[in-house]
């Protein structure tokens, strides 16, 4: 049984500008670097063993706030990433259904059979971190993992937790900045259990989320 604490990333400039960061490199802002350090406080007496982290900058810096009370370096980890957006990168929120109307009105009404133009799948996205998630939870078995990664791919993954498929995946919320969500991995069954989902109230008056309707 391995025991997996994942963080979203704190607000990034991405989120604060309303744009569809995916690959793109932002950094944190300095609520999202605040919204951090609470996630630290919040996690720092619970034992942690080891942290890997998204190789973006804004969950990278993220995971380090949060390891650093324990004395860990992060690993960063490609494949931890957000979905790579294609041609979305770096547009707005109000460009994108302007742009790319069939697309958006799919994300947005069915976003686990949807696509960004030029980009990665929700579909492959789930495959690519739930293959992550598993082989970390199995190289560290009988440990605690931090994994400090983005909205898009906590969202599918809680689709397995909660026995969900990738085309109910409406049904699953987005996770706030800085969030905490607890899952068991038992790693000889192939089971998830969660502790606890997208708990943010540590935060107080901090708390920040993806707009509605995105």
């Amino acid at each position: 049984m391995t025991r997996m604490i994942f963080v979203r990333h704190g607000q990034s400039i991405g989120n604060l500008e309303g744009r569809f960061y995916g690959h793109l490199d932002g950094a944190l802002t300095d609520k999202g670097v605040a919204q951090a350090k609470k996630a630290a406080q919040y996690l720092e007496n619970m034992k942690i063993d080891v942290a890997y982290a998204s190789d973006l900058i804004r969950a990278y810096e993220t995971g380090r706030i949060v390891a650093e009370p324990h004395g860990l370096d992060v690993i960063p980890e490609r494949e931890l990433r957000e979905l790579y957006a294609g041609k979305w990168e770096n547009m707005t929120l109000d460009e994108l259904p302007v742009k790319f109307p069939e697309s958006v009105r799919t994300w947005v009404t069915d976003i686990g059979n949807s696509c960004p133009d030029g980009g990665e799948s929700v579909r492959e996205l789930s495959v690519r971190i739930s293959r992550a998630v598993w082989r970390i939870a199995e190289e560290n078995d009988g440990k605690t993992v931090l994994i400090a990664t983005h909205a898009t791919p906590i969202r599918t993954l809680a689709c397995g937790w909660f026995g969900k498929s990738i085309e109910e995946m409406q049904s699953v919320e987005w996770v706030k900045n800085a969030s905490v969500s607890i899952v068991n991995y038992d790693t000889e069954n192939r089971t998830t259990k969660v502790e606890l989902y997208d708990e943010a109230s540590f935060m107080g008056d901090m708390v920040t989320a993806l707009p509605k309707g995105v």
